[in-house]
């Protein structure tokens, strides 16, 4: 018989590591440019974040790229390969 509590575990836990890298990409932002960004505004696919925010914000962010990549690089692993 098909277990479906097994089956619907593997969509909690990939929701769960979804909430955590948002939260490692939120705290890396904190860390190097001192900008609070909501977790909810940013979306994470294929290694690709995506921050949905002001401009301004998106500039610094884009500006500090390298450092926040290198910040994210180590606490996840290289799961994170781009910031836009």
């Amino acid at each position: 018989m098909f277990d479906i509590a097994k089956y619907l575990e593997k969509f909690r836990t990939m929701s769960n590591s979804k909430i955590v890298l948002r939260n490692f990409v939120a705290e890396a932002i904190k860390e190097a440019c001192a900008i609070d960004v909501d977790k909810k505004r940013i979306d994470i696919k294929d290694g690709i974040v995506r921050i949905k925010e002001r401009p301004i914000i998106k500039t610094e962010i884009f500006i500090k790229k390298v450092k926040i990549l290198d910040l994210l690089n180590k606490k996840t692993n290289s799961k994170v390969v781009d910031i836009i």
